[in-house]
Formats: structure tokens, C-alpha cells, sequence
């Protein structure tokens, strides 16, 4: 079990932060690509070897973001039609996604199992997010689905969720 924290610093183009354990500690590192089409997330390990990316499609109505691990897309996460908010589906044959997660407080379940579950601090500067993860096989995976969920929710609140500009 791990408890990591993403910290995103609203004043960062390219997206470069760390993810951190509780002791601040970085776990992981995020550099988002900066002017590129499509706009892409690539995550590292402490050794600088490749976990995930996660890259956002361009040229869809809605926006769309494949998650890539080893080279093979394991999700994809597409914008729905809504009125009142933001709503995503998440199309993955390894996870499923259960509770409020437009709202950063949800679960994560694989075979039915709970794997993590994330919340965010509404009280910090910027994004911040807690994840509990409870199977450390995800890890990697669960990290790259709140970055790809971050992404698509700023993306719908600016307004440019179908831009392809990103």
C-alpha cells in the first residue's frame, strides 16, 4: 500500500511536477509537452524510465486522452455530452471507475477489488490530489488516470474542450 500526492503548479506550462509520497519525497516525475499537437504527459520513475503517458487526441468533438503504458494503450478517457458539468467516460478492459470522480473523489476497482482511491484538496494553490493505493501494481496506472482526468476537467472548464489546439 502507498499514499502518493500530486502537486501541479498552476503557473507551469510545460507541466513539469513531481509526484510525492508523504514524506515529500518524489516518486515519480511528469513532464507535459509543450506546443506539441498532440499535447501529451509522459510519467518517469525515480530512475527516469518511461511508466506511462498520457496523451490527449486531437481533432475529436469531445476531448479524448489515451492512457499508454509500454507502448500499448490500456485506457481511454472521452468527454460526454452534458449541460450542467463535465462528464467523462473511461473505457479500460483493466480498471473500472466508481464514485464522483468529476469531482476528484472516486475509486479505482480491478476485479472488482478496490485498488485506490483518490480525493482532492480543495484548500491548496493549484491541483492537488491524494491517492491511496492500495495494490502497488496499479500504481503507475492510477497516476496516469487522475493526470488524464485533471487534464480533461481543465480542459472543459476553459472552454476549449474541443479545441485541438492542446
Amino acid at each position: 500500500m502507498s499514499q502518493l500526492f500530486v502537486h501541479q503548479h498552476v503557473f507551469s506550462l510545460r507541466g513539469q511536477f513531481d509526484v510525492t509520497d508523504i514524506n515529500e519525497k518524489p516518486v515519480y516525475s511528469v513532464t507535459g509537452s509543450f506546443l506539441k499537437v498532440p499535447k501529451y504527459f509522459t510519467i518517469y520513475d525515480h530512475t527516469g524510465r518511461e511508466i506511462a503517458k498520457v496523451v490527449h487526441q486531437p481533432f475529436h468533438f469531445f476531448s479524448t486522452f489515451d492512457v499508454e503504458m509500454n507502448g500499448t494503450v490500456v485506457a481511454t478517457i472521452r468527454q460526454r455530452f452534458s449541460f450542467f458539468r463535465s462528464r467523462f467516460d473511461i473505457d479500460s478492459g483493466t480498471v473500472t471507475v466508481q464514485g464522483s470522480w468529476t469531482n476528484f473523489q472516486f475509486g479505482v476497482f480491478a476485479n472488482g477489488q478496490q485498488v485506490a482511491s483518490i480525493h482532492e484538496d480543495v484548500f491548496s494553490f493549484g491541483h492537488a490530489y491524494e491517492l491511496d493505493i492500495e495494490d502497488d501494481d496499479y500504481e503507475g496506472l492510477v497516476v496516469a488516470l487522475v493526470l488524464a482526468i485533471d487534464y480533461a476537467k481543465s480542459q472543459a472548464a476553459s472552454g476549449s474542450a474541443a479545441s485541438s489546439a492542446n
